[in-house]
């Protein structure tokens, strides 16, 4: 809707709709606490789940409306952006100046450094996890072949070491009975 006046008559009708549905919603509760005690669980479900929807379009009219109002705020900035740019006269051959200061250009060269840095960065850190991914799988199985070396040898070593239900490698400690020096 680009005409604003038409769309807030609009707009107007159903805010005053709502509100009279509000107003029955009102007189629905006190119904409901006139009606018997074995159907007024139901009615009063009945008539909050009504509230819940009245108050869902009233968030999403309001949410509309404001969506409309600031297209409407931008059309009209940019109609007077337009009056004022066909206004303005363009003068051929006019030398256009921007200046920017040293300071922006420092911290301009020093941004895109530090960007790049974080690129190089992330680059390496991806190429360090995946050599650790790819070693990760050769040290296990060395691991696992070193441990069933060690269990061909003697099972009662292994036991030790490391605990085959549960895949964990472990030392266990040995009770040693402190002596005491008098």
């Amino acid at each position: 809707m680009r005409n604003e006046n038409d769309a807030q008559k609009i707009i107007q009708n159903i805010y005053q709709r709502l509100k009279q549905i509000d107003g029955n919603c009102e007189r629905l509760d006190i119904f409901v606490s006139r009606e018997p005690p074995h159907r007024r669980r139901t009615a009063k479900y009945k008539v909050d789940q009504l509230k819940f929807e009245c108050h869902s379009l009233h968030s999403t009219v309001d949410n509309m409306h404001m969506r409309m109002t600031s297209k409407w705020r931008a059309f009209a900035e940019l109609k007077v952006y337009l009056i004022h740019q066909c206004n303005f006269r363009f003068r051929l051959n006019d030398t256009t100046r921007v200046p920017i200061e040293d300071c922006e250009l420092f911290f301009h060269d020093h941004l895109h450094s530090s960007h790049n840095a974080i690129d190089e960065l992330i680059s390496h850190g991806s190429v360090i996890l995946e050599q650790t991914r790819s070693q990760g799988m050769g040290l296990r199985g060395i691991k696992h072949k070193v441990l069933n070396i060690g269990h061909a040898v003697s099972p009662r070593l292994a036991a030790k070491f490391y605990d085959f239900n549960t895949n964990q490698l472990f030392v266990k400690q040995s009770k040693v009975k402190q002596s005491t020096f008098s």
